[in-house]
């Protein structure tokens, strides 16, 4: 009897081991999803900001005016990168209904050699679980 009580003990924190993992998991990936979603988000912002700014610019001229930002960033909030974006791509970011657009922000720093692709992004979340 002592056997079938141990068996069914263990059996239990192991079922319940596996939900708690399975809860954090799910919490974390939400998580990782939301920072990825504005991560790409602020791809696409700085490729259009990129294009807007470089119209009637040549290579030296960007430089220069990128390189201004490259220590301070630029700091976007994800309401205003929604509204620079393509909004009809809307529904790709749905994962993030839940993030205030005002302290949801990305600021991206350009760095050298200053072309469409050339930055990093440091993103400060602020989003409900």
């Amino acid at each position: 009897m002592k056997n079938g009580k141990r068996t069914f003990a263990i059996i239990g924190i192991i079922i319940l081991v596996l939900m708690i993992g399975l809860i954090l998991v799910f919490n974390f990936s939400k998580g990782f999803r939301q920072e990825l979603r504005v991560k790409n988000m602020a791809a696409s912002f700085y490729k259009y900001y990129y294009e807007d700014n470089s119209d009637k610019k040549d290579k030296d001229e960007i430089k220069v005016f990128l390189s201004n930002y490259a220590a301070s960033g630029l700091r976007v909030r994800l309401g205003d990168m929604e509204t620079y974006i393509d909004t009809h791509k809307v529904e790709n970011y749905k994962v993030l209904k839940n993030c205030d657009k005002e302290k949801t922000s990305v600021i991206i720093y350009p760095k050298s050699p200053y072309g469409k692709t050339n930055f990093t992004v440091k993103v400060n979340m602020n989003c409900k679980k």
